[in-house]
């Protein structure tokens, strides 16, 4: 499992954004004092830790679902006396709607190269958005909605009625996510990317998710029924009218916010079946360093030559600074080089120490003690390495026979705009197919 990166910064920035949409929300009536105290925290981790694409799909659905919402508001007034709740979404609405997708995003940071995540929580946001659009949408239908289980007819706003109109309007609500999912995926996921699979799977399962928020309504979540005025209603123990509402059907711990979470969920759950038949997450592939080298290319470093001890200055036990490296090589398809340094005989099995990428195709060397920070101009793009720490980390074995630590520079012709974040596995993942050849130096440490 690769480890999370995580912006401060960018998590800074995301709860701003979070708090300023969820208190226009509150102040648009769209949210309810509860709901904007979570949808600013479930926005903030979706915006902090998901970063700009992941954001896009939730304004998507939030925005879109709450235009509609308002849109539609003046046709649901006999309707709505068959809802738990009113149009003001509380935190429970919030988190049965966009919790599954936090959950991506959580599951996103740790795997920032696979695609699963990024299908599981646009599906599950396709879902919500569906079922909001049918809802909201449908209720203009000028046909009475029937039943989804029996056929038969039945009141506007009644849970499990369907009509053409909300069916079409759960088409599209969930192939608006997917479209956003398919246009602005992560940058990590898109040397290995599809647009079309995402669309067609994000688009399928968010209206499959739909139909069974649907089904759920119709068999299994609990109704009540007003004997004062004759009418099923989601509300207890009473209604709009002022009567006390009886127990009708369905689970009585199944309200709507649960049927709305399992339509989320089942959403989830397809897209990410359907994406480990069609798109299965690529198998790390190493990358041969018996690839044929072109004349003269070598990797030296003048701190200590091959299979010798690396200097202690280069080490946690000294200034923990990164050697100086040297190559040569005549190849001019060379668009970049990437370097890995690992410890293969770690006792937990390799360790990395250093990712750099993005080093430009002229350099021939690189200098010694690079600072440990992300972005070093006319060096390159430092990753994440196993210490959890950007930047270079030197040997630090435990007692007794010393390790060998690798250093491998990969030629590329890839050009120098990989994105940042990059830690081992997902830096192997990118370059993969692109590597020209490579070469290794390899050093000893022990303590």
């Amino acid at each position: 499992m690769a480890t999370p990166v995580i912006n401060s910064l960018q998590i800074g920035l995301g709860l701003g954004l979070a708090l300023i949409i969820s208190l226009l929300a509150y102040r648009l009536g769209s949210l309810s004092g509860s709901g904007a105290i979570a949808a600013t925290c479930l926005g903030g981790l979706v915006f902090g830790l998901g970063g700009l694409p992941w954001a896009t799909l939730l304004l998507g659905f939030f925005i879109t679902s709450t235009f509609f919402s308002r849109l539609a508001k003046t046709r649901k007034t006999s309707p709505g006396e068959k809802y738990a709740k009113d149009d003001r979404r509380d935190a429970w609405q919030v988190l049965a709607n966009g919790g599954v997708a936090a959950l991506a995003v959580i599951w996103q940071a740790t795997q920032p190269t696979s695609l699963l995540p990024w299908l599981v929580g646009a599906a599950a946001l396709a879902a919500a958005n569906a079922d909001t659009w049918a809802t909201e949408l449908g209720v203009l239908s000028s046909q009475s909605p029937r039943r989804i289980l029996g056929g038969e007819r039945v009141e506007p706003g009644s849970a499990g009625g369907i009509t053409a109109l909300g069916t079409l309007a759960a088409l599209c609500g969930a192939m608006w996510i997917a479209l956003l999912a398919a246009l602005f995926p992560p940058p990590l996921l898109r040397p290995h990317f599809s647009a079309l699979v995402v669309l067609l799977v994000v688009t399928l399962s968010g209206f499959v998710g739909s139909l069974v928020d649907s089904l759920l309504g119709a068999s299994a979540q609990v109704m009540y029924y007003c004997p004062s005025c004759h009418k099923e209603t989601e509300r207890h123990p009473q209604h709009r009218c002022g009567g006390t509402t009886t127990y009708l059907r369905g689970y009585r711990w199944l309200n709507n916010d649960g049927v709305n979470a399992l339509c989320t969920l089942s959403a989830a759950l397809l897209a990410g079946i359907a994406g480990n038949f069609l798109i299965p997450t690529p198998p790390l592939r190493s990358v041969s360093l018996v690839t044929p080298q072109p004349v003269g290319f070598s990797l030296t470093s003048p701190a200590f030559s091959a299979g010798e001890m690396i200097p202690s200055q280069y080490t946690c036990e000294g200034a923990d600074r990164s050697p100086a490296l040297a190559w040569e090589t005549t190849a001019p398809e060379v668009t970049s080089y990437a370097l890995i340094m690992d410890d293969p005989d770690a006792p937990l099995g390799t360790f990395t120490h250093w990712v750099l990428y993005n080093i430009p195709a002229e350099r021939r060397d690189l200098p010694e003690g690079i600072p440990n920070q992300e972005n070093v101009p006319g060096i390159g793009t430092q990753g994440r390495n196993d210490f959890g720490r950007v930047g270079y980390g030197g040997p630090c074995p435990p007692p007794g026979k010393a390790h060998r630590y690798r250093f491998t520079l990969y030629a590329l012709n890839l050009p120098p705009t990989l994105p940042a974040g990059l830690d081992k596995t997902a830096l192997l993942q990118a370059i993969h197919d692109h590597v020209l050849f490579a070469m290794s130096l390899e050093g000893q440490y022990g303590r």
